[in-house]
């Protein structure tokens, strides 16, 4: 999965090339184009959701006993 940052260097990129020559292209190649950049920003939408899941998430998630492989006497 890509991070939001990458995501986000993609959809800067795509904006700026919509910008330049947008009106040039053909109503076809101007929906492929809005098409992508939805997609992208959706899928950096989620890529900052779930970065942000898994920085919350606590650092212990298994019992120290299992760990080790030792059961508890």
């Amino acid at each position: 999965m890509a991070r939001a940052g990458q995501l986000k260097g993609k959809i800067d990129l795509l904006r700026k090339k919509m910008a330049e020559k947008g009106t040039s292209l053909g109503p076809e190649r101007q929906r492929q184009l809005r098409k992508r950049l939805k997609r992208l920003q959706r899928s950096r939408r989620v890529a900052a959701a779930a970065e942000s899941r898994t920085s919350k998430k606590p650092a212990q998630e298994t019992p120290a006993g299992a760990e080790t492989g030792t059961a508890p006497a």
